[in-house]
């Protein structure tokens, strides 16, 4: 049984792949494994030991840094994890371990015997505050975003002995490497990404608690709905939105556009402020950016089926060919989905792989008829009305 929190809520569940990192490094730690993942270039030479390129993060030798890297993972780690989604933060904090190991044991390899020898998750920690990028808007007085990684670059010596200064600034370019998009050929697709997530394992894992896992934002979204004329909810008063994002927007922010509305955080007391944002038609949740483009979508299909014939309650709807990309619809085509499937999945997300996951998973159906034009059902390529 769930505890319940305040305003009969559930009690927030935390973030899983940060909270289990944190568990594991504590117990490496008192199992005494530190010594045996250290970056040691000389015994890479062994392909058995070819995992501390990556397991070297885990590790950890003098208590300082281990307290230090379990301190910035509820600062730093909840925080990004929230913002990118389980999947995507242990994609990004698996690839720059990696990243800055194999760049460790290149210096290493080149003469500098202080860029590897040590253990540690402070690398990664550097790498992913270095690899966010920066933001055009910051609360005044706050610092800017690209000097608080090479901050904690600078203090994290004077904090603890380990890792070595050479490995932690390996970390801190491999995360500038992929804030530029050296790595994105190693990114998850957002086919992949949604594949993933709607697995068994990931749909377990993300109705648990008390740790749970959290979806990536952004996803392939729903089939709009069409309001008819006169008949959309009233607008609600005007607001402002929370950034998405790592860091917070500031006061100045723009307001909530017509047809939106703010719903509760999942996480209360988040520094994240990422309030989620739904509207008619919307999921809880959706990013506003997704809310704001659906929202577009809408309103030019609903512009699309006033310009056509009057219809009755009964009759089937009229979507022009025209009101999509016909290049995404000559890629859906060669797929193998019939044309007026794939006009109506290309109408509803924009985007061919937004389209296939709704015409693999069967959300599209047959009632609606494709024309060539934009006025009326001259020659449809759907099975016309009887």
């Amino acid at each position: 049984m769930h505890a319940r929190g305040p305003p009969g809520l559930p009690t927030p569940a935390l973030p899983l792949a940060s909270s289990v990192l944190m568990l594991l490094m504590s117990t490496l730690w008192l199992l005494g494994a530190g010594p045996s993942l250290v970056l040691a270039p000389e015994l890479l030479l062994d392909p058995r030991q070819a995992h501390r390129l990556l397991t070297h993060a885990l590790g950890h030798t003098a208590l300082p840094g281990l307290l230090l890297s379990l301190l910035l993972l509820p600062t730093l780690g909840w925080q990004q994890e929230r913002h990118l989604g389980t999947l995507r933060f242990l994609h990004a904090s698996s690839l720059l371990a990696l990243a800055s190991g194999l760049l460790a044991v290149l210096l290493a390899g080149l003469g500098l015997s202080g860029a590897a020898g040590g253990c540690g998750y402070m690398p990664v920690h550097l790498a992913m505050l270095a690899g966010q990028g920066s933001r055009p808007r910051r609360p005044r007085g706050a610092l800017p975003p690209w000097l608080l990684p090479w901050l904690l670059l600078a203090l994290t010596p004077l904090l603890s002995s380990e890792p070595p200064f050479l490995q932690l600034f390996c970390g801190l370019l491999a995360g500038l490497a992929y804030a530029a998009g050296a790595f994105w050929w190693l990114e998850l697709s957002e086919w992949r990404l949604q594949a993933l997530q709607e697995g068994v394992l990931c749909r377990a894992l993300a109705g648990c608690w008390p740790l749970r896992l959290l979806p990536a934002p952004g996803g392939p979204a729903e089939l709009p709905v069409a309001h008819p004329a006169g008949a959309r909810p009233p607008t609600p008063g005007p607001s402002h939105m929370a950034s998405p994002s790592l860091w917070p927007l500031s006061e100045g922010s723009a307001p909530i556009p017509p047809g939106l509305r703010p719903v509760q955080p999942l996480w209360e007391g988040s520094s994240e402020a990422g309030l989620a944002w739904s509207g008619p038609g919307f999921p809880p949740g959706t990013p506003l950016w997704a809310a704001l483009d659906q929202q577009m979508l809408q309103e030019g299909i609903e512009a699309s089926l006033l310009e056509g014939p009057a219809q009755g309650p009964d009759s089937p709807l009229w979507l022009p060919k025209s009101s999509v990309s016909s290049l995404r619809l000559q890629q859906l085509e060669r797929m193998g989905f019939p044309t007026e499937q794939a006009v109506v999945a290309l109408a509803a997300t924009g985007r061919v792989e937004g389209a296939v996951a709704l015409l693999v998973g069967g959300e599209v159906g047959t009632e609606a008829l494709v024309t060539q034009g934009r006025r009326g059902p001259a020659h449809p390529e759907g099975p016309g009305p009887p």
